[in-house]
């Protein structure tokens, strides 16, 4: 992998950050469990070259490390993780075993010697950075808490000083002396995203936010961001491109492939005749449709055919694509469209001889025929979805506000939800139930990633 691979999956605003200046400082908040530990080392791998590494700890020995993170292995040498409460580093800094108190003031020569201490115990560096985790726990461990606010300013000058990156892990969220001695700050958080615990929407997300970064520009302070596999990875702010190429998924005997392999995976593949929902809250906008053109460009790719009723203003809908057919409603009369409707996917069949994928939009049936026209329409189109086998399946797509929702929710086989989380575009089902995705988009088409 890539230098500018590992950078990607790091905020732009924190990689601009380490490469502004030399010596920056960078204290990363959170309470346990939220990741600071995966993120300070991600950023180490980003920014630092191999060998350079320096893990300034309490608990964790290199073997414990390289077992939970063994990425990192080439860029922190074993000898490389410190244990902070060896009694050669209190000597450093002035705290003798049988001594109540310091025998030295806290000023540059004490960091000098304690920096002096920890690299003779490190393997050669030529430009190392440094992290202390968790800098509560060096802390409290040297029985320095009423002195963190000075131990840290002067680590601070010292590695500015030698131009030597420095990250501060802390397991708080509330502002503190430090948070204004260093040049960064960020935290960590898990939230609650939707519905009560108990409910089948509740899902939790992980955010990042930017809290300062001295000096330099926070274009956006939030970021939704995964620990999948044991790596940090934020998700940018997620932008439709119904350009991109789609590689096809075949079909298996009488299953059909949604044409993503990720969604694949965690729906398995869509039994002929079923029923979809997909539904969108407030910010998702046409995002979700990057998901229903691959969709569409896999059951074309497999030789059939797609009818579409989409929503006002739809991309795909202004899309000429072979086999797909888009047809809004000419007509207030269920009859008419009914009949009409069907003549559509009927001439599509008679021309790819496979049954046909269908799309609807509840809104846009809704807005011309309101509420009680509108499901009388839909139990025609599931007439003929039985009754003739010209389709081999119906999709719905509706926002969360759609009054048709509820009742279309309780007969479907699948139910998705799209949601937007600081700009990137998240999925999740409840029917059936699968974990909070994260959307992303590529030359090879539309990726699913857990957010765990």
């Amino acid at each position: 992998m890539e230098r500018s691979e590992w950078k990607d999956r790091i905020p732009p605003e924190i990689i601009s950050f380490f490469e502004a200046f030399p010596g920056q400082s960078l204290l990363v908040k959170g309470r346990p469990g939220t990741g600071k530990t995966i993120l300070a080392l991600e950023i180490l791998r980003a920014i630092c070259e191999k060998g350079n590494g320096l893990y300034i700890s309490t608990r964790m020995e290199p073997r414990r490390l390289y077992v939970t993170s063994p990425w990192i292995r080439d860029f922190i040498p074993e000898r490389n993780v410190i244990n902070a409460t060896q009694s050669k580093v209190r000597r450093s800094l002035g705290l003798e075993a049988h001594h109540p108190g310091r025998t030295r003031p806290i000023d540059y020569n004490t960091i000098l010697q304690f920096f002096r201490v920890i690299y003779e115990e490190a393997e050669d560096m030529d430009n190392p950075m440094i992290i202390f985790d968790s800098w509560d726990g060096v802390l409290s461990h040297l029985n320095m808490e009423a002195e963190a606010a000075a131990l840290t300013q002067e680590i601070c000058d010292f590695c500015r000083e030698v131009e030597t990156h420095t990250i501060f892990v802390t397991e708080r969220e509330g502002i503190a002396t430090i948070d204004f001695i260093v040049d960064g700050v960020v935290t960590l958080r898990r939230l609650r995203l939707g519905g009560s615990e108990a409910g089948p929407e509740h899902r939790v997300v992980r955010e990042i936010e930017i809290e300062k970064v001295r000096g330099l520009p926070i274009r956006q302070s939030r970021y939704l961001f995964t620990l999948h596999e044991g790596r940090f990875r934020f998700f940018k702010p997620f932008l439709e491109d119904l350009t991109a190429r789609v590689e096809s998924a075949p079909y298996v005997e009488d299953r059909y492939s949604t044409g993503i392999p990720d969604l694949d995976r965690a729906l398995g593949q869509l039994p002929a005749g079923n029923v979809g929902l997909w539904e969108t809250h407030y910010g998702v906008n046409k995002r979700y449709e990057q998901m229903l053109f691959q969709l569409c460009m896999n059951t074309v790719a497999n030789g059939g055919g797609v009818v579409g009723i989409p929503h006002m203003g739809s991309s795909i809908g202004k899309m000429n694509l072979e086999n797909v057919v888009i047809h809004y409603p000419e007509t207030e009369d269920i009859n008419v469209e009914t009949a009409s409707f069907l003549s559509v996917v009927r001439n599509l069949q008679e021309k790819v001889k496979k049954p046909i994928l269908t799309f609807i939009s509840l809104d846009t049936l809704e807005k011309t025929f309101g509420v009680k026209g509108a499901l009388n329409l839909l139990d025609n189109f599931l007439k003929i979805s039985e009754e003739t086998k010209l389709i081999s399946s119906i999709l719905y797509i509706a926002g969360s506000g759609s009054s048709l929702l509820r009742s279309v929710a309780n007969s479907v086989d699948i139910h998705l939800v799209f949601r937007d989380v600081d700009g990137a575009l998240v999925l999740y089902g409840v029917r059936p139930v699968t974990c909070l995705y994260g959307v992303t988009v590529d030359e090879k088409g539309v990726h699913l990633t857990p957010v765990v």
